[in-house]
């Protein structure tokens, strides 16, 4: 296979082209990019280097290694109050920063939830769970008079909307809704709608 040689205007491009949507500390680079931070290590002489010969102020990049044990536990239960998945695999495909602390800081994933008061085989069930299991905690929270409306779900309850709208409702929530027994129409106004009860 084709092993690409790296010149230091080459890595400067590469890590200008990351620049704002990925970090370019030196942990991120070396576990995403490594041949390209073996070659900066052997060209700049170290990534502190690299990382200014690109113009960046080394401090600011630096930061995002300063990832505490109470820093990790926090966001991920910042991540929990705002509805976000926390499977390991969303995780490393959407917050790679915080799934690289906690693995640096707890050793693995789960032991970082259970950190953060959240049990992973819980966080595992609610990637698993069946079309009747889906279909009974929507109908739940329906009978709990939860706002089942698109924007509320996605706020408060996203893993059980990406899991309706996957599993039952063909890509769309209000299908999903409608396969529950759940007919009211959340396009009008609050005061205006019309409850039915679901199936006994």
């Amino acid at each position: 296979m084709f092993k690409r040689i790296w010149t230091g205007d080459m890595i400067i491009r590469h890590i200008m082209s990351k620049s704002g949507s990925e970090p370019l500390n030196s942990h991120y680079y070396a576990t995403t990019y490594s041949d390209v931070y073996a070659a900066a290590e052997r060209l700049f002489g170290s990534w502190q280097c690299t990382i200014e010969a690109c113009g960046f102020d080394y401090s600011k990049i630096k930061k995002y290694q300063t990832w505490s044990k109470e820093r990790v536990v926090a966001e991920i239960k910042a991540a929990k109050a705002n509805g976000t998945p926390l499977g390991s695999k969303y995780t490393q495909d959407n917050n790679k920063p915080l799934y690289m602390a906690a693995i640096k800081r707890y050793k693995n994933w789960s032991s970082a939830l259970r950190h953060a008061g959240i049990n992973p085989k819980r966080v595992r069930l609610r990637r698993l769970m069946t079309k009747d299991e889906v279909r009974e905690e929507i109908q739940t929270l329906f009978r709990k008079k939860v706002d089942m409306a698109y924007p509320n779900m996605r706020k408060n309850h996203q893993y059980l909307l990406a899991a309706g709208m996957k599993k039952i409702g063909g890509g769309s929530w209000a299908e999903a809704r409608r396969v529950c027994g759940i007919e009211v129409n959340y396009r009008i106004p609050r005061h205006k709608r019309e409850t039915h009860d679901l199936p006994k």
